[in-house]
């Protein structure tokens, strides 16, 4: 098996993270959620708790769409796979926001860099992967 197939538990796992940190806090959870958060941890919106689980059922259908077109296009699995994983963090990063309220702000700082990370990722690796191909 190849360094690529391996990679796919990755997202997976942020997934399987983001589902245990809900159902860990899901009782002490109230019916409605403060949401959207400036960077002083004030919210500027609220959600029912219901709507935290379109977090990791987001998250498994990035994972399944990215693993049905890297099935189609092997030479961009790696890239989808740091893209998956990618989305798949800053989703735990949202549900990590809205879990503590806001009072932890590195969680929304971290998503622009987690996606630029994701995209010069996947980039790169469709960069190496066409010039590899190329100088086969």
């Amino acid at each position: 098996m190849n360094m690529s197939k391996r990679l796919w538990w990755i997202p997976v796992l942020v997934v399987v993270v983001n589902v245990l940190a809900i159902v860990l806090s899901w009782a002490s959870l109230p019916e409605i959620l403060p949401a959207h958060f400036d960077l002083q941890g004030h919210a500027s919106g609220t959600m029912s708790r219901s709507m935290l689980l379109l977090y990791p059922l987001i998250g498994v259908a990035v994972c399944v769409f990215a693993w049905i077109i890297a099935r189609i296009k092997p030479r961009l699995r790696t890239g989808l796979t740091f893209l998956a994983s990618g989305v798949c963090l800053i989703l735990l990063s949202s549900t990590l926001v809205t879990l503590t309220s806001g009072t932890m702000p590195i969680f929304m700082l971290a998503e622009p860099v987690i996606l630029l990370g994701a995209i010069v990722a996947f980039v790169v690796c469709v960069v190496k992967s066409r010039r590899d191909s190329t100088q086969k």
